[in-house]
């Protein structure tokens, strides 16, 4: 039986909040769920993929409410993008090195403390870089073909 219209609804939150592109998306719903599209989804497949989804960084609305919005602060959306590019970029989830690159660059230890507009820098920044690492890893690929 197909997901709720609900259940839809936060898994296109969670892709929105970490960023995905939809060809990495759609290749994590293969992956975790052997399915196309989100609509194909039973029970199983959205646990098995909300799972994943917080694996690489999303955290629900009721987390992000707990966590407390601090106003001017980088906001969770903000938060769970930049961890999302920073894993794209990397190919990791290194909380410590981001942190030494916010401080090397924006001159804070930590995402958390982030004012909303550095945020918004850091995204496209990390945005660039996340492209140029994709990039990158799609030339060495078709070199070893």
């Amino acid at each position: 039986m197909p997901i709720s219209k609900q259940r839809l609804a936060v898994i296109h939150v969670a892709k929105a909040q970490l960023g995905m592109v939809d060809e990495d998306y759609r290749t994590m719903l293969r992956r975790v769920a052997a399915v196309e599209s989100s609509i194909e989804l039973d029970d199983g497949g959205f646990e098995r993929v909300m799972a994943e989804f917080e694996r690489l960084g999303f955290r629900s609305l009721r987390s992000a409410a707990q966590a407390g919005r601090r106003e001017g602060m980088a906001t969770p959306p903000q938060v769970g993008k930049i961890r999302a590019l920073w894993k794209a970029y990397t190919g990791g989830d290194d909380d410590l090195k981001l942190g030494r690159w916010l401080e090397k660059h924006f001159h804070t230890s930590n995402v958390r403390f982030l004012e909303s507009w550095r945020a918004g820098r850091a995204i496209a920044v990390l945005e660039k870089m996340a492209a140029w690492a994709r990039d990158k890893r799609a030339r060495e690929s078709g070199a070893r073909g």
